[in-house]
């Protein structure tokens, strides 16, 4: 599945904006993930030059993906431009992502499920903030460049568990909302980047991890019965293909009563 969406997927798109002579931009989403591990806590942030060094089959499709565009730069001059961002959170994203799986576990009454011991960290950047990045990057961004879209809210999975479980007002019964399960095949430690470049383009972070939470937990509060039944998303470890968001069955209409009712 990876190999065909990214890359695949990737070339399909460069193809048929190489064939179409207004093409101004052609903008790539790639992924932190591309650099590989920070192997420890005192590991530098890694800026654009850094080699790629993808150390799970995902971010090596997207590594791949990335020399399929500079490819079609060169060959064709197609107007091409990379971006590299951290890990993207806020309203509408689908619970199988860790911020809304746990908010939709808890909301839910059932513990979290952190994988290994919860130590791996994760830079978490709220959707308007991406979204912000993009824009300037389309309008204000060099051909042939890439740009790093990373922000400061670098937090262990735990931590974020617990976040939550206090944003939702549930600290008395934090020891009990945690479970810990066996960690996935690949799971690294950090990815840590440097957006230096991206800041003098004018781009900064302007959603504080407290506020973002805070807007993302409301909007599941309310909203969350909009997918129907998610409850192949929640379980520890989703099997690949389980997981579709269109089974409208018993959950779905008890939680929109629910929802109704209140």
């Amino acid at each position: 599945n990876f190999t065909t969406a990214n890359i695949y997927g990737t070339h399909v798109l460069l193809e048929s904006a190489k064939n179409c002579p207004s093409i101004k931009r052609f903008i790539h989403v790639s992924t932190d993930e591309v650099y590989g591990e920070g192997e420890d806590f005192e590991t530098a942030p890694m800026n654009e030059e850094h080699v790629l060094e993808p150390t799970n089959p995902y971010a090596a499709t997207k590594a791949g993906a990335e020399f399929l565009v500079k490819s079609y730069h060169r060959s064709f001059k197609l107007p091409c431009i990379i971006t590299r961002g951290n890990n993207v959170y806020g309203p509408h994203q689908f619970p199988e992502k860790l911020i809304p799986k746990f908010t939709n576990q808890l909301l839910r009454g059932q513990s979290v499920t952190l994988h290994g011991n919860g130590s791996n960290t994760r830079n978490f950047l709220y959707v308007d903030d991406v979204a912000r990045a993009f824009d300037v990057i389309l309008h204000m961004g060099q051909v042939e460049h890439i740009y790093n879209i990373g922000g400061e809210n670098e937090t262990p999975n735990i931590q974020v568990a617990k976040d939550l479980i206090r944003v939702l007002g549930m600290e008395d019964k934090e020891d009990e909302l945690i479970t810990f399960v066996s960690d996935r095949k690949f799971n690294d430690l950090r990815y840590t980047i440097n957006s230096t470049k991206l800041h003098e383009l004018g781009w900064k972070e302007e959603i504080s991890w407290e506020e973002g939470l805070q807007m993302t937990v409301n909007w599941y509060k309310n909203c969350a019965y909009r997918y129907g039944n998610i409850e192949d998303a929640l379980v520890a470890h989703p099997r690949i293909g389980s997981v579709t968001g269109s089974d409208t069955g018993s959950t779905f209409d008890a939680e929109k009563k629910l929802h109704h009712k209140h």
